[in-house]
C-alpha cells in the first residue's frame, strides 16, 4: 500500500497515454503494395 501512496500519478497516466497512442498508431491503415496484400496472384 505504501507504493501506491508514493506513486507519481500524473507520470503514471502520461505513460499509459503514451502506450495507448502507440497501440492506436499500429491500427491505422497504411499503404501496401499489391504483392503484400495478395502474394499468390500472378499477372
Amino acid at each position: 500500500m505504501e507504493e501506491i501512496d508514493r506513486m507519481d500519478m500524473p507520470g503514471f497516466l502520461r505513460v499509459r497515454a503514451w502506450g495507448a497512442k502507440r497501440e492506436q498508431a499500429k491500427k491505422t491503415p497504411r499503404r501496401r503494395y499489391i504483392d503484400e496484400v495478395w502474394p499468390g496472384v500472378k499477372p
